[in-house]
């Protein structure tokens, strides 16, 4: 037991214990403080993982890939305010006359047309009042190299959403312009009687910008002849798929660095919205604009979710894996928008601007 002197020898330096653990709490308290500031969520990307599952995939002996899937993937995401892109982008032409809604529990409807729309086609912006659960929906996604970009970047936007069964067909190297390569119409048309969806997203332009065969005849790339023939190959692509029931979402090209080519795309695209205004059941989605600066000039890499990305390969052409993910995300958020359905994009991807 300690001594009475020991007791009284101690009794004055407990203040001054108390008062120095006083501070020293006080010193790591701020410590934590700062470096949660430093590495606050803000300042660093986050990572998210998801799983991918694919249910089916077939490879043909011409190299053809065609898988339904509901995919995602590890991605990098900083947290941030932002919602949506804040940059103004042309509205999607959409046209809604006298088209029925695709059925079996699929819920995607274009509705009425608007009061000020001429001849059933309609330009709408990119928001609605109202939308309903999505149903039960297949989505048949086919294109060339640029579609197979696309495709993989809705499979991670997609992520876990079940009632969205995706089946990608594309074909790199092909287009609608080279049926000795690969038919598109005839692929097509088997498609649709495979997979019945009640969506189809479509992806050419990006091999057509050359001249065209028809009757022994070459028409010149540009030339009227030339626009005439390809509209109507691209109606007749169109109406395949609106005449099974279902809607089809046309994505135009995007804006490319090679300056000719660049023109080239121009002139599809002009094409692709022509043939939406006389196509009811026919979505044109133009991209544009997304990947265009400031100065409506090509870019090749930008700031994404707030961090410095590329956006394109070396070719001025196809997307990167951030640049899949930014097309998708708008195209995931444009099917929601058009066809009145709540659909989310799981990995979303904006261009800050």
């Amino acid at each position: 037991m300690p001594s009475e002197s020991t007791r009284q020898g101690a009794g004055p330096s407990w203040p001054l214990r108390v008062g120095l653990g006083l501070c020293v709490s006080a010193l790591v308290i701020v410590g934590f403080q700062l470096k949660d500031e430093h590495h606050s969520p803000a300042a660093e990307a986050t990572t998210t993982s998801h799983t991918t599952t694919t249910t089916t995939t077939t490879t043909s002996a011409s190299g053809t890939t065609t898988s339904v899937a509901t995919a995602t993937s590890t991605t990098p995401t900083t947290p941030t305010t932002q919602v949506g892109p804040s940059k103004t982008l042309p509205p999607p032409i959409v046209n809604m006359t006298a088209f029925k809604p695709p059925g079996a529990g699929c819920r995607f409807s274009t509705g009425a047309p608007s009061p000020s729309s001429s001849g059933g086609a309609t330009t709408t912006s990119t928001s609605v009042s109202t939308t309903s659960p999505i149903g039960r929906c297949t989505v048949l996604e086919i294109g060339d190299s640029l579609g197979n970009d696309l495709g993989w970047g809705i499979a991670r936007q997609l992520g876990h959403n079940h009632e969205v069964r995706l089946v990608q067909a594309d074909k790199s190297s092909s287009g609608l312009l080279t049926p000795w390569f690969y038919d598109w119409p005839q692929k097509e048309k088997v498609l649709l009687a495979q997979y019945k969806p009640q969506l189809v997203i479509i992806t050419f332009g990006a091999n057509d910008d050359q001249n065209l065969r028809v009757n022994g005849h070459v028409l010149a790339f540009g030339s009227a002849p030339w626009v005439t023939a390809y509209t109507n190959i691209v109606t007749k692509m169109a109406r395949a798929a609106t005449k099974s029931g279902a809607y089809v979402l046309w994505v135009g090209m995007p804006i490319m660095q090679p300056n000719g080519y660049r023109q080239g795309m121009v002139l599809i695209n002009s094409v692709f919205a022509k043939v939406a205004t006389t196509t009811p059941g026919m979505t044109f989605l133009p991209t544009w604009d997304l990947f265009a600066n400031s100065r409506g000039q090509f870019e090749d890499a930008a700031r994404v979710n707030n961090i410095p990305s590329l956006l394109r390969e070396a070719d001025g052409i196809h997307f990167s894996y951030v640049g899949e993910n930014v097309i998708a995300t708008y195209v995931t958020r444009a099917i929601g928008n058009v066809y009145h359905v709540q659909i989310t994009p799981e990995a979303a991807m904006y261009i800050d601007r």
